[in-house]
């Protein structure tokens, strides 16, 4: 697709504390107006209350999200490379097609299908450019079960640099920082 179909940002990418777009880059508190960033938000699953929580959410420009991927070793990268491109069911979304199918989208992981209801942990990510959202191949779900294995392949140093920016980037109680420590970070 030459030229990406964009759609206004969708609640489900709001900030949660601020009911609208995000403003500010976590890393370098650049404003996003107007610029390229990515969103992720990692979710639990709350089963006995039939409702979910969040765990974390932030926006980052894609200066420094392009800066942290590099801090990853080669060798992870290139794991996480070959696992996507063996694993993931790519579809491309127009923003046409897009707002009967965002249930769907945003409902099951990329990677295995599963119902992201029936996954303890998932996350959501979109690509956005100021206040609309970028349509191609975001917005997309992971499971927790996906962003196991997806950690399962990252080098000693790649933890340590997601440990690093996890630490200074996020604080809460032991059990959710553990989970946050389990879960990849925009890689």
């Amino acid at each position: 697709m030459d030229h990406m179909d964009s759609v206004p940002i969708t609640e489900e990418f709001f900030n949660s504390e601020t009911k609208a777009p995000f403003t500010t880059c976590l890393m370098c508190n650049g404003s996003l107006e107007e610029t390229m960033y990515v969103v992720e938000k990692s979710f639990r699953n709350i089963k006995a209350l039939h409702t979910r929580e969040i765990i974390f959410e932030y926006a980052m420009c894609m200066n420094c999200a392009s800066a942290m991927h590099f801090e990853l070793s080669e060798e992870s990268r290139a794991r996480i490379g070959a696992y996507m491109a063996a694993h993931v069911q790519r579809k491309e979304y127009s923003a046409s097609s897009f707002e009967e199918e965002k249930k769907s989208t945003l409902g099951r992981c990329i990677v295995n299908s599963t119902l992201l209801e029936q996954s303890a942990e998932y996350s959501i990510y979109a690509l956005c450019n100021g206040h609309q959202m970028l349509l191609g191949e975001f917005p997309y779900a992971l499971s927790g079960e996906a962003q196991d294995e997806i950690m399962q392949l990252l080098s000693a140093k790649s933890l340590e640099v997601m440990d690093d920016f996890i630490g200074r980037h996020f604080s809460g109680p032991p059990e959710v920082m553990e989970i946050l420590r389990r879960r990849p970070i925009l890689i």
